[in-house]
């Protein structure tokens, strides 16, 4: 007995009334082109947060780092006032402050120094993110393409800041050109600090909006890893800071995302500086074994956290 349908798969019932499904060739075709045409937003990809560790411009948090920030007004963003940059500022150095006390309690050698461009009478750098938001300006319309504007924006603004730094002339070597794009400008703050790492920070001001805050390139080395925060808490600067070394969030996020693992983590670490910061006070806050190994704080982890170092996360 055999019955057709339109899909173009057979199914048939052998003598032991056993059915057997048998697809042709025609119908993995179909499927195939429907795979490729649907249009997605973002990619979904397993993911290891191992692979952040000791990788781009910001290896594992030790020694001399600068923490370069630029203030960013776009057109949905809120703009940024004297008093936002200056309490943000003061965020800033509340924030490193906690992260030199946390390395000191794990007999780590950490100098974090920071520097910010801003223009006279406090101007900041005018660039309109790609999209209306953190979140859609990294997702949309679709990752590759995403990939690409966040590039381009973030290159045209470390453009603009490279452009109003001093240029040095050293004995008997050319004077170099204004820093053009990330990387330049990341290698010139790295060569003029006399530091090891340099960790990026745009920061745009969402303080009234709900939007994201977030690490961009922190798992490749194809273009300089930054992190472009909305919120000027202590606590959301910590957290995006230790992203740039490793660090993996143990909340929902575009970068964490199954829900078992969110509650162990919930469960094991529910005062972890990698838990959701926002509003959170920061002296309330520690980070946790599962945090000092991705960041290079630690050379070996349990054994029984491996299951929670992988995950599904949206790439860009």
């Amino acid at each position: 007995m055999k019955f057709s349908f339109n899909f173009d798969f057979r199914i048939f019932i052998d003598s032991d009334n056993q059915y057997i499904i048998v697809v042709t060739r025609k119908f993995l075709l179909l499927m195939l082109m429907m795979f490729l045409i649907v249009p997605s937003s973002y990619k979904i990809s397993r993911v290891d947060y191992r692979e952040a560790r000791y990788k781009n411009i910001c290896k594992d948090l030790k020694g001399d780092v600068l923490l370069y920030f630029m203030f960013i007004d776009s057109k949905y963003t809120t703009p940024w006032t004297e008093f936002d940059i200056q309490s943000t500022i003061d965020s800033v150095r509340s924030a490193i402050n906690w992260l030199h006390l946390q390395a000191k309690k794990n007999n780590i050698s950490l100098n974090i120094i920071a520097d910010f461009y801003i223009g006279p009478e406090y101007t900041t750098i005018t660039r309109n993110l790609p999209e209306a938001t953190v979140k859609e300006s990294v997702t949309e319309p679709n990752s590759g393409k995403a990939r690409e504007n966040i590039k381009r924006w973030s290159d045209g603004v470390a453009k603009i800041a490279g452009g109003a730094v001093t240029l040095r002339d050293k004995d008997g070597i050319p004077k170099v050109k204004a820093p053009r794009n990330k990387e330049r400008l990341a290698a010139f703050l790295r060569d003029e600090n006399k530091v090891e790492s340099v960790a990026l920070f745009y920061m745009v001001n969402n303080y009234y909006k709900s939007d994201v805050s977030v690490p961009v390139n922190t798992f490749s080395t194809e273009d300089v890893e930054f992190v472009i925060v909305s919120y000027k808490y202590p606590s959301e600067i910590a957290h995006n800071f230790l992203h740039l070394f490793g660090a993996a969030d143990m909340y929902k996020t575009l970068l964490r995302r199954n829900d078992r693992n969110i509650k162990t983590l919930a469960r094991l670490y529910p005062d972890e500086i990698m838990q959701e910061p926002y509003g959170k006070d920061i002296n309330n806050l520690t980070i946790s074994d599962y945090t000092e190994y991705l960041i290079g704080w630690a050379k070996d982890f349990d054994p029984a956290l491996g299951p929670l170092m992988q995950d599904k996360m949206i790439i860009f």
